[in-house]
């Protein structure tokens, strides 16, 4: 038995001619359909009423009219414009639209909204009203542009235009209406902002007037001046410090004309000269609370302690000019000290003021801004215009919208066409039948040995109308070839099975009857005779004997009575004129009780094989009767017969059930009664589906 591997068959399924030709099969009732489902649409069309579509085409430009503007305006995205567009689109099929167009045209008693919007509420109702006009509104976008459509459908054409651009106005005006809307609750959000940005610039102004009243931070010009008399009191510092120190150095050179050592005395007054040259600078350089500053002043004073002490050792009784020297300069010491930290509590509070004055100028800033932008935004207030424009008002449409023929008749068609591949696949998937050399191979697992033809489809102009006789009135034809190839397929197989030199036994035989198996016996046994080949042609379908009532329908002994020894084989002979002989079997024949065993019919078989070079046998149907499984050893092959496009698969799968349980096999499945100009078209995979091209090989006379 021949099987198909998984690889092989998934190949041959996905086979895109194998496929076509499988549809082909179903062709005629495809062909039905599609023909029926384009009447249909036809007859659909006829009934359907007349309609008009009126279209008002609109512009969608978004604007940004601003007073002033120096900023460009940003450009939209792709993906922006188109969500900006369907938007728009949306508002055109919203409820406000719809009833802002039934108030502008007084539709709201219109015989057909009232009956459409009758199915969304009962009774009259402005928003039942909105939806049943809203169900012959359409919009819809050209393209990927900015263009867009606004579309009526309505039975009058001069109704759809009207409405068309009513609504085309009414979306105009809702659309304006909203962004006015939006401007206002602008505006007032931005009122609000400018009123909390003035009451922000006043509290900051009030808190720089309390700091200054608090802290006593004085101007700019009181400020200058105080620091030039911090300058004079350091110089008059300086020069009082520096008569003081000459007084002492005038005692000290008295006292020292006394015997006192006043080394010390002099090297203090050099330190405190460095020193107090320190001070200066540093108190030139750095304010009043520097670390170097104070350190140096420490040092200083230190210095000048020290220097007091000296000079009281040294010169105990100093002059009353050197004292109020040195009182002096003690004063204005003190003086430039107190000078010098107003003068830095002055800048530290300048800071601190500096910083509120700059949040109150920020804040002023802020509130002019506020009020230029709530200026502008109340003059672009008067200029707000719609996103869209109308580009095209509606017309009344000269042509009908709907029904139309020819999309219908396509739909038509192409639902037909669906129909049709659903039908032929449920068809093909169903019809568990045999069609070509796939299904015997993939669904039976067997051999295919070949294709036999109806008479009419193989010869033209056939010169008798008995398939038998056809294939002696045109033995060079495709008719008769086909037998004669499965005559060849046969002899080899037996030959391969039983390599004897007597004649080889050919059993042939079928799952049901009525399958062409006599048929084929006879034209395959008489193809043989005429080619010089010694055959004899047996009937074993004992109940039936079609094979004897076609063949010797006057026989009176047969091949029984030969295996019951009432009759010699030469008498139950019967000599065919294409050289055959055939042994027919007699009324009563299937009456014969194990006719298939015992010593008689081996001896007749044995006689046959002797006698001729192959012996054709035509059996019962496997399903019907024992016979063929009685007689399996006897055979040495057996081909099935399988009417095309008739028999069911699962009836040749029981035969070959039957024939299995008992040991036995068949060299394969053969096709008989088909239709070679329909396999042509459609038996992709069999040799007929080349009938057309292989034609011409054979003769029709």
């Amino acid at each position: 038995m021949n099987q198909v591997t998984v690889a092989q068959r998934d190949v041959e399924e996905q086979d895109l001619a194998g496929i076509y030709s499988r549809f082909r099969r179903h062709l005629p009732i495809s062909i039905a359909i599609i023909v029926a489902t384009g009447a249909l649409a036809v007859g659909v069309t006829q009934l359907m009423p007349v309609k008009y579509t009126a279209t008002a085409r609109m512009s969608y430009d978004r604007q940004q009219t601003v007073v002033g503007q120096t900023q460009p305006v940003t450009t939209m995205s792709d993906a922006q414009r188109d969500a900006a567009v369907e938007a728009q689109m949306q508002l055109v099929q919203s409820l406000a639209v719809a009833q802002a167009t039934i108030d502008s045209l007084g539709l709201a008693k219109d015989p057909e909204l009232t009956k459409i919007a009758s199915q969304f509420a009962e009774g009259p109702s402005q928003d039942a009203l909105a939806a049943a006009l809203l169900t012959n509104v359409n919009a819809s976008r050209i393209g990927q542009t900015e263009l867009f459509n606004i579309s009526y459908t309505d039975k009058d054409p001069l109704k759809a235009a009207k409405i068309a651009n009513a609504l085309a106005d009414a979306y105009l005006k809702i659309q304006s209406k909203q962004k006015v809307d939006l401007a206002s609750a602008s505006s007032g959000e931005l009122a609000k902002r400018v009123d909390d940005a003035r009451k922000d610039a006043e509290q900051a102004d009030a808190a720089v007037a309390a700091y200054r009243l608090k802290h006593n931070v004085l101007n700019s010009t009181d400020s200058d001046a105080l620091e030039q008399q911090v300058g004079t009191m350091t110089t008059d510092l300086a020069q009082a410090r520096s008569e003081a120190a000459q007084n002492g150095a005038r005692r000290g050179a008295t006292e020292l004309t006394n015997g006192v050592d006043t080394s010390a005395l002099a090297t203090l007054r050099q330190r405190h000269a460095e020193a107090q040259q320190e001070v200066t600078g540093l108190a030139a350089l750095y304010g009043d609370r520097h670390p170097d500053l104070v350190a140096a002043r420490q040092r200083l004073a230190t210095i000048d302690q020290a220097l007091v002490q000296e000079t009281s050792r040294v010169a105990n009784g100093s002059s009353t000019e050197a004292n109020a020297a040195a009182a002096r300069a003690a004063s204005l010491g003190s003086s430039l000290s107190q000078a010098r930290a107003t003068l830095a509590g002055n800048v530290r509070a300048s800071v601190d003021l500096a910083d509120l004055q700059r949040k109150a100028d920020t804040a002023h800033q802020l509130y002019q801004n506020l009020l230029s932008v709530s200026g502008e935004q109340s003059a672009n207030q008067a200029l707000i215009q719609p996103d869209a424009r109308l580009t095209a008002a509606a017309t009344p449409p000269l042509q009908p919208s709907s029904p139309r023929l020819a999309i219908n008749i396509l739909v038509g068609l192409a639902l037909g066409i669906a129909i049709a591949v659903a039908l032929a696949y449920l068809r093909e998937r169903w019809n568990r039948r045999i069609n070509t050399i796939d299904d015997i191979s993939e669904l039976l697992g067997q051999n295919f040995l070949n294709s036999l033809p109806t008479l009419k489809s193989s010869i033209d102009k056939p010169k008798t109308e008995i398939p038998t006789d056809a294939v002696l009135e045109h033995p060079m034809s495709s008719f008769a070839e086909a037998f004669r190839s499965l005559a060849t397929t046969l002899i080899y197989d037996a030959r391969s099975n039983n390599p004897r030199t007597k004649g080889v036994v050919i059993g042939l035989s079928s799952a049901l009857p009525g399958e062409g198996k006599t048929t084929s016996a006879v034209s395959m046994a008489r193809v043989l005779g005429m080619g010089g080949t010694k055959v004899a042609l047996l009937d074993f379908d004992l109940r039936r004997r079609s094979l004897t009532q076609e063949m010797a329908p006057s026989a009176t002994v047969g091949w029984t009575e030969v295996v019951q020894g009432e009759a010699t084989m030469e008498e139950a002979a019967v000599p065919d004129r294409s050289g055959v002989t055939i042994f027919p079997a007699v009324r009563g024949a299937h009456e014969v009780q194990r006719v298939y065993e015992g010593e008689g019919f081996n001896n007749f078989m044995n006689r046959l094989r002797s006698e001729y070079e192959v012996i054709v046998i035509d059996t019962a149907p496997v399903l019907a009767v024992v016979d063929v499984r009685n007689m399996l050893s006897s055979l040495d092959t057996l081909a099935l017969m399988a009417r095309w496009r008739s028999t069911p698969i699962k009836a040749i799968r029981a035969a070959l059930h039957q024939i299995e349980t008992v040991g036995g096999s068949v060299a394969g499945v053969a096709m008989t009664l088909v239709n070679l100009k329909t396999q042509a078209q459609s038996g992709y995979g069999d040799a007929s589906y080349y009938y057309n091209e292989i034609k011409d090989y054979y003769a029709q006379s």
